[in-house]
């Protein structure tokens, strides 16, 4: 009977720790600080890439891409692959409203994700790791 017990326990465990390991799993480990205060200067319809943290500049320009980009390297914003720090998603509400973020070309590897009007001011994990962008049928 105790054997069962134990058994019915770990089992209970289990059933209560798979959720939290797959919501951690499908957050790709970055651990974001969201934010949907606009910072005024990325252009409607963008996903725009900040150098510095809390949307800062950090002298240069903003990295503003409209579409999909499997490799931010091949694009007129290539100075800001692996030199990113913070991201806000101005697009439009709708369809493909919502952008996915990646630290690897092809859409691979950690990554997040913004809703239309939300941005990620910090991210320790994805700091100076972006590559990539995918815009997204519904909302993250």
């Amino acid at each position: 009977m105790r054997t069962i017990k134990r058994a019915l326990s770990g089992l209970l465990l289990a059933a209560v720790l798979i959720p939290v390991a797959a919501t951690t799993a499908q957050a790709g480990g970055t651990k974001p600080t969201w934010d949907n205060r606009n910072p005024g200067n990325c252009d409607p319809g963008y996903l725009c890439v900040y150098k510095g943290i809390e949307y800062s500049l950090d002298g240069v320009g903003i990295a503003k891409f409209k579409r999909d980009n499997p490799v931010w390297s091949d694009t007129d914003n290539r100075y800001i692959a692996h030199e990113d720090s913070s991201w806000f998603n101005n697009g439009f509400p709708g369809s493909y409203s919502s952008v996915e973020v990646f630290a690897d070309n092809g859409y691979g590897g950690n990554s997040f994700c913004l809703d239309t009007g939300w941005g990620n001011t910090w991210d320790s994990v994805a700091n100076d790791q972006g590559e990539a962008n995918r815009w997204r049928n519904g909302p993250c």
